[in-house]
């Protein structure tokens, strides 16, 4: 026979707990939607170039949470958009999105944030940099190359690191400065792509590494094809042979060594400025040389290259000569006046350099561990290529070359437009429209072009009469009388 009541009675259906559990796994499914679904204003600016199918892909993380990997991601993009802006100032971006979605926000303390940053993936972050530089590759236009050739330039630089004992550890601080009273500097070598304006690669070693070393490992991102200009600190011989043997092409100034006991008159006349040379393979493998005996016995035991001397004037106004090297033997084909304004063009990766470092306030890293000075420097670049590429789709719509563009005006651009994205997380129509807009206001930021501008590397602020720490903190004593340090100092 079956019962209709229940064996007990009396008891209220609350405590069953049905109810509760079926109301929490229905707000668990509503959040989990929402993180699913929503997407943040840098997010939908860049998703045709980092799409949410592609980054829940390559995301290692199983739970999507407020400093997953993705939110994380676009906070710590939004910090380097905002001029190397604070930890906090990323923390507000996501309580924001969390607060326009109807998700509780995490709270005001920066510790989990900075956390979520430690836990980041470097794998994740290589394929993210990976996606972007392969899609800036593709956007190359026939007017960025020259000759057919992509450009690309080696270059060193040295970034500061906060003063903590691991960082020390790794990348010491210069000699110069008193224990206790600098800062840790750790060196690093560019790979620039001249004909998008992006980064192909940075390898990092201390301040006092030589930056052939750096260019050594960053060889595997030259491709045939390519040509690449450089400094005499890179003029070698291993260098330019595997460069050769990679079917890349090389402009370079010659070494200094090379230039004090260069005698003119040996090798073969082409003009009054052109030589063809012959170097001969150094007897012993360099100290430097990351090639086994082996490897090093491959390389070829002569190389032919073409000298053309230049003139210019140095920073003194002085004139003086330099020669210019380059594995473009042929004169009828790439004319000598060519080659040096080309070789002249080789400043543009400084102009990058000033753009990461000043402009985007990336001067200083405001690290605790060398692993997170390696994940910024990442970072950096991938935040860097993603303006690089909304540049080359300005350039495309402008007709310009991509080296008129202006970086400071796209920025401006790109920080105060990612606000106008918030609640078109459904509306993909209207993200692709305003998209384009923003892609027309920015191809109006064009470089006003001003040769022979006289612009000397001078400050005209001065600083605040502050003492110089000549001593650690705990030992220093301060002097009363501001106005005496410099005096005392």
């Amino acid at each position: 026979m079956k019962q209709k009541q229940t064996f007990l009675t009396g008891f209220s259906k609350d405590l069953y707990g049905k109810a509760k559990r079926s109301a929490q796994e229905a707000m668990r499914k509503i959040r989990a939607k929402a993180l699913r679904d929503s997407l943040g204003g840098y997010e939908m600016l860049f998703e045709d170039v980092l799409p949410c199918e592609f980054l829940a892909e390559i995301d290692p993380t199983v739970r999507n949470r407020h400093f997953g990997h993705r939110p994380v991601l676009w906070a710590w993009i939004g910090q380097i958009f905002g001029l190397n802006a604070s930890c906090s100032s990323a923390l507000g971006m996501i309580q924001t999105w969390c607060s326009g979605l109807g998700i509780t926000p995490p709270k005001g303390n920066t510790s989990s944030y900075c956390q979520a940053r430690q836990r980041m993936s470097e794998s994740f972050l290589t394929q993210v940099f990976s996606r972007i530089t392969q899609i800036q590759r593709r956007a190359i236009r026939s007017c960025d190359l020259w000759h057919g050739f992509v450009l690309k330039a080696f270059d060193g630089t040295s970034v500061k690191l906060d003063d903590t004992p691991a960082n020390q550890e790794v990348y010491p601080q210069p000699s110069s400065q008193k224990v206790g009273c600098g800062f840790p500097v750790m060196g690093a070598v560019g790979l620039l792509n001249m004909s998008h304006g992006g980064w192909e690669g940075f390898s990092t070693g201390t301040w006092k590494e030589h930056d052939m070393r750096g260019a050594q490992k960053l060889l595997g991102h030259l491709e045939e094809g390519d040509l690449v200009l450089a400094d005499r600190a890179f003029c070698s011989y291993e260098l330019i042979a595997r460069l050769q043997a990679k079917g890349v092409a090389s402009v370079m100034r010659l070494s200094g060594a090379r230039h004090r006991a260069l005698d003119w008159r040996r090798g073969k006349k082409l003009s009054p400025i052109e030589r063809l040379v012959t170097w001969d393979k150094p007897v012993k493998r360099p100290r430097g040389s990351d090639l086994s005996e082996t490897e090093w016995e491959d390389i070829p035991d002569q190389i032919t290259l073409r000298y053309i001397k230049m003139g210019f004037e140095d920073r003194a106004g002085q004139k003086r000569t330099l020669v210019v090297v380059t594995t473009l033997l042929d004169p009828d084909e790439h004319d000598a006046v060519e080659i040096s304004d080309l070789y002249a063009r080789r400043w543009d990766i400084e102009l990058k350099f000033r753009d990461v470092k000043t402009t985007m306030g990336m001067e200083e890293f405001k690290v605790k561990s060398p692993e997170m000075a390696h994940k910024t420097l990442l970072m950096m670049m991938i935040a860097y290529n993603l303006l690089r590429f909304l540049m080359q789709k300005s350039a495309a719509r402008a007709d310009k070359p991509i080296a008129q563009m202006s970086l400071k005006g796209t920025l401006d651009v790109l920080v105060s437009a990612q606000s106008l994205f918030r609640g078109m997380a459904r509306a993909h129509l209207k993200r692709q429209i305003l998209r384009e807009e923003i892609v027309e206001i920015c191809a109006t930021k064009i470089l006003d072009i001003r040769p022979f501008r006289h612009e000397p590397r001078a400050v005209k602020r001065r600083p605040k009469p502050h003492q110089y720490l000549t001593a650690p903190r705990h030992e220093f004593r301060e002097i009363p009388h501001k106005e005496n340090y410099r005096k005392r100092a």
